[in-house]
């Protein structure tokens, strides 16, 4: 019989075994329920569920629940996504609200540090005099500044 279904014998042999005398349908509801029961097993009891639930209700967040029970924030992330701890991602206190930057640090390096070249006097632009030339510099990256 092995033969025929390209199987190893003892596969068969195993198989006709594990049940007395041997059906079908009831090996294959076997074989499922062992299925489900095997991989790692979940952190989230009863007990852990009814605490994580309390504190979202508090307007804990995710991280901040992670980090008093000592869980990864993905897991509780994933529970709340598979509808395993009864609360709605839309509830949390700061769903879909973005962090933005702040605006005076980025407008900083923007800024001019002197006066813009069309603001300098006609008499300058001539160039006449000694001095009056135009003169550009970069400053390095560790606070130098070099002639260009």
């Amino acid at each position: 019989m092995g033969v025929r279904l390209n199987r190893s014998p003892s596969t068969i042999s195993y198989e006709l075994s594990r049940c007395q005398p041997y059906q079908a349908e009831l090996a294959q509801t076997d074989a499922e329920y062992k299925r489900s029961r095997c991989g790692r097993k979940t952190k989230l009891s009863d007990e852990l569920k009814q605490k994580i639930l309390n504190h979202l209700r508090l307007s804990w967040s995710p991280g901040m629940i992670a980090h008093e029970f000592k869980l990864a924030t993905k897991s509780i992330y994933n529970w709340l996504n598979q509808g395993r701890i009864g609360f709605s991602l839309n509830d949390l206190p700061e769903h879909g609200v973005r962090q933005r930057r702040n605006v005076d640090q980025r407008s900083k390096y923007n800024q001019s540090l002197g006066r813009s070249i069309e603001q300098r006097p006609m008499m300058i632009n001539q160039r006449n005099r000694i001095g009056d030339f135009e003169l550009d510099t970069v400053v390095g990256p560790r606070g130098h500044s070099k002639a260009v």
